[in-house]
């Protein structure tokens, strides 16, 4: 039986500033009970004027465990989706770049009912994809915004509070045990589709504005989070203090990467879903614009990849949160206000951040998840310890993939930790790299392993 799920949504008005001219478009994701997925996935664009069309914003080749290596992304495996075998998975591939002379498999063709209409049609595996259409472009890594050659899906917008701040589209293909199925790697992501039963197992994530004096986006004196809010929040009669994770962004992100490029709301309906941790509320908060003078005078432009500035010091951003943002959730919203039912959690400068929390704000938390932390020493000494002994009753998780940049610095980290006693839980995501699919296994292990278990940690098992 043939199945389709389609992603057609409403164009958004608010996304009329990212394009440079009209464009209707659609992806359809289609179950197909053949090889070699078991699911394929059409594309269609409509486009007058373009001479070609490639798809880019995030989609990247695939490879297979025994291509690839850990030295900076580096994969000699780059297999077009169409030659896809079990065990294939797709990493992130920013350094270095691909070759000039490297065929780019995601290459839209003419359609033949209609000349303005780009079509393209591959299988795909289990998994989240990105992607955002690229008219006249040549060579996928070279068009971005800045060239004017990257246009995101008119008609399913990216989740973004202020037009401009997400720059990909995204889909989810599930996963066909018959046809995906691997000796070697578990590449099932299927925790990342919407939880069944909407009314009852799905809960509502939102963008909130709050005030923060000094901030410079997405005003004056006004910053922003995202929000995850569980199934079942705001229905009960009396007050109910829900749990609360804080979750990091990285580098030239924003808050509503999660969301946007990770599915949390996804993730978090099936972790509770499914019971391995109680209804919590997840603030996605975004730590660029807090300050100008955090960053040399400069507001960061999420849209404009060529205009970067420093990411700001881990420790103004803590300093920042405890004064504006924790306050205002707390004030706000039905959350835990004691250390017992709070976590941060983040991914490579966002791990960094949460690392600064584990150290400075010992006491706010009693959960810390450090996904792919891009961390490096000097790192706690035996003096911070002796300082800080409660260091040593925190439920801790260190995760990165086995193909990410990082390795050796979370390898560091955790060495450290060894070496004063500091308890904590490992994961090594087996085909990941510096990219979102890893940063989903790993938040999902994170919710089933650590979050909200009893302190001191079981062990036994986790490592």
């Amino acid at each position: 039986m043939r199945a389709a799920v389609s992603l057609r949504g409403v164009l958004s008005a608010l996304l009329s500033l990212l394009l440079f001219h009209e464009a209707t478009a659609s992806v359809t994701v289609r179950k197909t009970g053949r090889a070699p997925t078991g699911y394929e996935v059409e594309f269609r664009y409509i486009n007058a004027t373009a001479r070609r069309v490639l798809i880019g914003g995030g989609l990247q080749p695939f490879t297979d465990q025994f291509h690839t290596t850990g030295t900076l992304h580096r994969t000699n495996g780059r297999f077009d989706p169409h030659d896809y075998q079990p065990g294939d998975f797709w990493v992130s591939n920013p350094w270095p770049q691909l070759p000039e002379d490297y065929v780019w498999p995601y290459e839209m063709r003419r359609s033949a009912d209609r000349e303005d209409e780009w079509v393209y049609t591959a299988p795909f595996p289990s998994g989240t994809y990105t992607y955002a259409f690229l008219p006249d472009c040549d060579y996928a890594p070279n068009c971005t915004v800045d060239t004017g050659k990257l246009v995101v899906d008119p008609d399913v917008p990216p989740f973004m509070n202020v037009p401009g701040d997400q720059l990909s589209s995204n889909f989810v293909v599930p996963f066909d045990a018959k046809f995906q199925a691997s000796p070697e790697l578990n590449t099932n992501f299927d925790y990342t589709l919407p939880a069944p039963h909407p009314c009852r197992n799905r809960g509502r994530v939102l963008h909130v504005n709050y005030t923060s004096p000094g901030s410079l986006h997405p005003a004056k004196d006004v910053h922003d989070f995202v929000i995850y809010l569980p199934p079942g929040y705001g229905r009960s009669k009396t007050k109910k203090e829900y749990p609360l994770l804080y979750l990091s962004h990285g580098a030239n992100g924003n808050g509503a990467d999660w969301e946007n490029l990770g599915r949390i709301s996804h993730i978090m309906d099936n972790l509770i879903r499914l019971g391995h941790i109680p209804p919590t509320v997840v603030v996605a908060p975004t730590f660029y614009n807090l300050d100008a003078s955090h960053q040399d005078g400069k507001k960061f432009l999420y849209g404009n990849r060529s205009h970067t500035v420093p990411v700001p010091a881990a420790r103004l951003v803590r300093e920042n949160y405890e004064k504006y943002l924790f306050p205002f959730v707390e004030s706000n919203y039905d959350v835990c206000r004691n250390s017992s039912c709070r976590a941060f959690a983040g991914l490579s400068m966002g791990g960094v951040l949460t690392y600064e929390m584990l150290v400075n704000a010992t006491d706010r938390f009693d959960y810390f998840g450090l996904f792919a932390p891009a961390t490096l020493p000097p790192y706690l000494s035996d003096k911070d310890l002796a300082r800080n002994p409660a260091l040593k009753k925190k439920g801790i998780f260190v995760a990165y993939g086995l193909y990410d940049f990082v390795f050796q610095w979370a390898r560091d980290l955790q060495d450290a930790l060894d070496g004063l006693g500091i308890k904590h839980v490992t994961r090594v995501t087996p085909f990941g790299s510096h990219a979102w699919n890893a940063f989903q296994d790993q938040v999902w292990f994170f919710g089933k392993t650590v979050l909200w278990k009893p302190l001191p940690l079981n062990l036994r098992g986790r490592r």
